[in-house]
């Protein structure tokens, strides 16, 4: 049996593992590129992505912020996981006996869906908010005040400056936003996982 891992072969297995939109959405070049993206991420993260500490959301915004958007459309959580389990799936299908990678913690110590993160804190959102942001962009702003976090270097975070980030991010991304909807989503944010 084949134990050599092949970019090609994983990014065509891939393509065939993931579910109808995300076949849609990609084509297994484009796959072989998102993984290429989650290796680097890796590497530059010093996370062989053999444990269980993989912070989906840090991942996320590395990818999207590192893509061609001339060659590949942004991911999404749900599209990130399914990539993630398809190349386990190709790995265990060659005989490369990795640690099981789990893309079920928010920020490596909780053993925590993103998706249900995802939509138990859209669930939260007053129903305004709701009516002019779809979930994924309400997870892209989890992502950018993640980005900014991971980034600043202090450890004193100022509110304003960072939600100005998000703006000026969620801009660059087509998605308009105002400070005060910013606020409203971190406050539910941190009050949600308050609670864990």
């Amino acid at each position: 049996m084949e134990n050599n891992y092949n970019e090609t072969d994983a990014a065509i297995f891939v393509h065939k593992y993931v579910s109808l939109p995300t076949q849609q959405k990609y084509t297994p070049a484009q796959i072989e590129y998102l993984l290429d993206l989650i290796y680097e991420y890796y590497d530059v993260t010093d996370n062989d992505g053999n444990g269980t500490d993989i912070n989906v959301v840090e991942m996320i915004s590395f990818i999207n912020k590192n893509i061609s958007k001339d060659f590949c459309s942004p991911i999404g959580y749900k599209e990130i996981e399914e990539l993630l389990n398809a190349d386990n799936a190709y790995m265990e299908s060659i005989g490369i006996f990795e640690s099981e990678i789990s893309v079920d913690c928010f920020d490596g110590e909780d053993l925590i869906s993103i998706e249900n993160i995802i939509d138990d804190i859209y669930a939260l959102l007053p129903q305004n908010i709701k009516y002019r942001y779809k979930k994924d962009d309400v997870f892209d702003v989890l992502c950018m005040e993640c980005d900014y976090v991971n980034h600043i270097e202090t450890e004193e975070i100022d509110e304003d400056e960072m939600c100005e980030y998000i703006q000026q991010s969620a801009a660059d991304k087509d998605i308009e936003i105002s400070i005060e909807d910013i606020k409203s989503i971190l406050t539910i944010e941190a009050s949600f996982l308050g609670e864990y």
